[in-house]
């Protein structure tokens, strides 16, 4: 019944296949199709959420400037009112082209140094801050070079000396740190006066809330308030790279959702004008090529299975039909060797039991035939109890030390008349003290039953027998003149109840179990049997076993 249904499931199992590779087929073109489509779409809506996540990220700067005067990206910072500039408040004039040192400020530096020079530090101090505060008084961009220099200087002097204390070197820090923002305010000034004065001055009556330009390769962020009744307008001179940098972070992460898009930013990002460039679908080709090759790999690998199992049942059932065909050919030899020696041990008794027989030689005959019925029977059953125990790893080995030469000369002597009764001869070569570790009875099976074959296999001729003694193995052969073994069957030769040619048209009698309890005889005594045979040319077959010489003579 099982095989039955095993053997409907094949053809299911196929057409089942087929089907799902023309349905795997349709759907990764339906895929391919598909993902072409959509990819116009994911082109837009990327390009939509990078314009939108880097607005947001820009406005969330412009309200970090405005919460933080002195946030890290700020440079320069000009606050105008009514289009009038109220910070810093800067002296009219003009900066310096090329710096010259006048008397008066060659004479300031002389007194600092000179304070410095004769350690009257305390002096030198109150100096330096008088100076900071008449400048942080009235800032303006004349003489700028030299005041840059001039106030840096000493406060940097100041702070490297040794005599201060925790609070005051604090004070002269934060003294430092206004100087020098003040200072830059001023630099920057210099550069873009006209500028910076016409965008207050625009910028005080605009309604653009806030806008980046740019002038000389600087960014400016101008800020301007139109609700309040005074109108204030804030420009700022922004780090445009320490900015950028964050802005650039944001689409790096909102790329990341669209991976398969390749795309390129041109313009004066992110404070110019910009825009996304993406380049053509040649990435989104090879997106689902990979997609398409793995769709083909699933849907191969999908058919391999069904392929795989089909091929798993048909070598389930060629070895199934094989095994019933062993078990088929076991049981026709069984019955047979078995029927063969009851039938003449039956007749014989009969005809030993009704009184038929009165002569004492028949009787003597006829017992030795039944006797040697008995004892063909009891090989069969001995051979079949002795296999399945090896089968069943319960067979148990005596191992010691045998001498094998003598195991051969007795099997030899005890075929000879076997062999001269078919008229055939036993040639033998023989090496004495051949000694090796087994167990003797399954040797002796082991000698016999090869001897036995070449008898029984071999029409005319001979069989030749050699034992040689090498260093460490020792070769036991038997070479018969018989008519070989096909090559298609020498593989199945060691298998049980295996026997070669058809039940039905063999001329010779035995249950197939001769080579293979040799072979598992041999493999319990880690020898090694091989077969050379070719069909019309004999064969022979070859055990090699370990030497156990030495331990023989101890």
């Amino acid at each position: 019944m099982v095989r039955r249904i095993a053997s409907l499931a094949v053809p299911l199992i196929l057409l089942a296949t087929i089907v799902l590779a023309i349905l795997g087929v349709g759907s990764i073109e339906h895929e391919k199709l598909l993902t072409e489509k959509n990819y116009e779409s994911a082109k837009a809506n990327f390009k939509i959420a990078v314009i939108e996540n880097s607005k947001k990220e820009t406005e969330a700067i412009v309200m970090e400037i405005l919460q933080d005067s002195l946030h890290t990206g700020i440079l320069s910072i000009f606050r105008f009112k009514d289009g009038f500039l109220i910070y810093p408040k800067i002296r009219e004039g003009k900066g310096d082209g090329i710096y010259l040192l006048e008397k008066s400020e060659a004479l300031a530096l002389k007194e600092f140094l000179d304070l410095q020079k004769n350690e009257k530090f305390a002096e030198a101090k109150d100096y330096a801050l008088k100076k900071v505060a008449l400048f942080m008084q009235e800032p303006g961009i004349l003489r700028l070079n030299w005041n840059d220099y001039f106030l840096k200087k000493m406060l940097n002097d100041i702070l490297s000396g040794k005599n201060l204390s925790e609070e005051e070197r604090g004070k002269f820090e934060k003294i430092l740190d206004e100087t020098k923002r003040l200072l830059r305010d001023l630099n920057t000034y210099n550069e873009h006066s006209e500028f910076l004065l016409a965008l207050g001055n625009y910028a005080s009556f605009s309604n653009d809330g806030y806008s980046f330009i740019k002038h000389k390769g600087d960014f400016f962020l101008t800020i301007s308030y139109p609700e309040l009744p005074i109108r204030n307008v804030a420009i700022i001179k922004i780090d445009s790279a320490f900015y950028s940098n964050r802005i650039s972070d944001v689409v790096k992460k909102t790329a990341k959702e669209w991976n398969y898009i390749p795309y390129a930013i041109s313009g004066e990002f992110p404070f110019g004008d910009w825009d996304i460039l993406i380049e053509d679908n040649s990435a989104i080709k090879k997106e689902s090529q990979k997609k398409i090759i793995f769709l083909y790999l699933l849907l191969a690998f999908s058919l391999i299975i069904p392929i795989i199992g089909v091929v798993v049942v048909y070598i389930g059932f060629s070895k199934e039909r094989q095994l019933r065909l062993m078990k088929d050919n076991f049981l026709s030899t069984v019955s047979h060797e078995l029927k063969t020696p009851l039938t003449s041990i039956k007749m014989y008794s009969e005809m030993l039991h009704s009184g038929r027989v009165q002569k004492s030689e028949k009787i003597i005959s006829h017992s030795g035939v039944m006797l040697k019925e008995a004892n063909r029977l009891e090989g069969l059953i001995e051979d079949i109890l002795s296999y399945t125990r090896m089968e069943s790893g319960k067979k148990v080995f005596r191992m010691e030390s045998i001498n094998l030469s003598e195991c051969v000369n007795k099997v030899c002597d005890s075929m000879t008349v076997i062999a001269n009764s078919k008229g055939l001869e036993i040639k033998r070569e023989v090496a004495d003290n051949c000694i090796i570790t087994g167990d003797y009875p399954s040797i002796y099976s082991l000698v016999q039953n090869l001897i036995d074959n070449a008898i029984k296999y071999t029409a005319e001729g001979h069989t030749f027998i050699k034992l040689q003694q090498g260093e460490q193995e020792i070769s036991f052969s038997v070479e018969d003149t018989g008519k070989g073994i096909p090559i298609n069957e020498q593989k199945n030769i060691f298998e049980g109840f295996y026997r070669v040619g058809d039940e039905s048209t063999r001329e010779t009698r035995g249950s197939g179990l001769g080579l293979a309890i040799v072979k598992r005889t041999a493999d319990a005594h880690k020898a090694s049997i091989a077969l050379k045979s070719a069909p019309g040319k004999g064969s022979t077959f070859t055990v090699i076993f370990n030497s156990c010489k030495q331990l023989f003579a101890k």
